[in-house]
């Protein structure tokens, strides 16, 4: 008789979700050396996305902690610090963040970022509802 699989919980694929949320997020800094725009191009709408952007990080950071507290705010944290990354990712990929163009890499990273972020969403919709 085969064993059948055991289906991740939704926990656990909001873990997963989020830290690869955190993992992108910290990618798109200039710490990672991944980003090579220089700090003058960026432009006012770029800053604000900027601050939206390490919010997300903040928060998605909070909501890791929460989920492992069992706490039920997690859900609530954990798609706010999601929904935070739309923004910037609007605003690169139209060319409103910098005056310059985005690095195929920085770009790459945003649309895994936008995808995990995603995950992130529907997996606290389903926590939420256990």
């Amino acid at each position: 008789m085969a064993s059948a699989l055991k289906r991740p919980s939704s926990a656990w694929v909001l873990a997963v979700a989020l830290a690869a949320y955190v993992v992108c997020d910290v990618l798109l800094t200039p710490v990672a050396r991944v980003e090579t725009r220089p700090v003058s191009g960026v432009t006012s709408i770029g800053l604000g996305t900027l601050g939206m952007l390490f919010v997300g990080l903040a928060l998605a950071i909070v909501s890791l902690v929460l989920l492992f507290r069992r706490s039920r705010r997690t859900s609530t944290v954990a798609i706010v610090a999601a929904v935070l990354i739309f923004p910037a990712v609007i605003a690169d990929q139209t060319g409103h963040f910098s005056s310059f163009r985005p690095p195929a890499a920085i770009g790459a990273i945003e649309l895994v970022q936008a995808a995990a972020a995603l995950i992130v969403i529907g997996a606290a919709l389903l926590t939420s509802r256990r």
